[in-house]
């Protein structure tokens, strides 16, 4: 997703190589353009509405990132940045228990 992003922001790669096994690996993108890719690719992987969707479900993390097939810590980069378990108020049940 994060390179989909840069496709989809309009960045232009000024180089890239290929790998030993053929991968494309890009380069020479520039800080700010690297942190919008991440903000996009994240926000594309796992939106604001499967956030609502796996918290209402009662999904556990582990579900969701099977699901999504997102690692743990963009799981828990896109709740914090959303604010669905705030809004849900899942951070403060999660903690009286």
């Amino acid at each position: 997703m994060h390179e989909l992003a840069h496709i989809a922001l309009g960045h232009e790669l000024h180089s890239a190589s290929l790998s030993e096994d053929g991968h494309l690996i890009p380069s020479n993108y520039s800080q700010d353009q690297e942190d919008e890719a991440d903000w996009l690719g994240g926000a594309l992987l796992l939106p604001r509405p499967a956030l609502l969707r796996i918290r209402r479900d009662g999904l556990t993390d582990a579900v969701a990132m099977n699901k999504f097939l997102a690692s743990d810590e963009m799981l828990k980069w896109r709740f914090r940045m959303t604010g669905v378990d705030y809004q849900l108020g899942y951070g403060r049940k999660k903690a009286a228990v």
